[in-house]
């Protein structure tokens, strides 16, 4: 009876004990998903977003006489994106270890052709690729190997990711230079077909109304 008794004892003790125990572990791991979150968090600040502003940053870098006139920027190898004789820009910021950007430098060669091609989006628009934490070398090296059509410059100390608040790359955005200080009218999807790339550019260019 005795016996019985001990069993029925520690029979009611064990649920008790597994309960607690699954609580326990449950806590852990609420807790470590906490922590993990706000680890994320740091490391990946929030994105931009259309409407946010972008400074004015120095650049410098190994342009061609044919971008320099592309841009407006006859015999100026230091400059500003305040410099650049355009009402809106269309930036790639890219990296030339990042496996994306380097397959779509072909896409948007084909982009640049049709822009080009286009006399309402050439008037008011240009285009230029920076390479985040990319020197001169690795960027002309980079435009040579995938024949890019527009100019690219490099931002070796990564002050255009800072920036942008080191959105990860490819990231693809048209900026309004018409007065300071500038802002981001859209982030374009790199991943939609150059048709549509350039129809959608072409929306947000009759949005603010520039020259026709």
């Amino acid at each position: 009876m005795v016996f019985f008794s001990a069993l029925t004892l520690q029979g009611d003790i064990e649920p008790n004990r597994c309960r607690t125990v699954f609580y326990l572990l449950c806590l852990l791991t609420l807790l470590a998903c906490l922590l993990s979150k706000n680890s994320f968090a740091s490391q990946y600040p929030a994105v931009i977003k259309a409407g946010d502003y972008f400074p004015d940053i120095p650049l410098s870098g190994s342009l061609s006489s044919n971008d320099e006139k592309y841009l407006g920027l006859l015999g100026r190898k230091a400059f500003s994106l305040s410099d650049i004789r355009a009402k809106v820009l269309w930036i790639e910021v890219f990296s030339i270890y990042c496996a994306i950007c380097q397959k779509q430098a072909t896409k948007f060669n084909r982009l640049y052709e049709l822009v080009q091609k286009d006399d309402f989006i050439s008037r008011n628009m240009k285009m230029i690729g920076i390479g985040t934490g990319n020197n001169n070398k690795e960027v002309a090296h980079f435009r040579k190997y995938y024949d890019v059509m527009f100019p690219l410059i490099a931002d070796p100390d990564f002050k255009v990711h800072e920036a942008l608040k080191k959105a990860r790359t490819p990231l693809v955005i048209l900026l309004d230079k018409r007065s300071g200080p500038y802002k981001i009218l859209t982030i374009l999807d790199p991943a939609r077909p150059t048709e549509t790339l350039i129809e959608d550019i072409r929306t947000e260019l009759h949005k603010i109304k520039p020259v026709h």
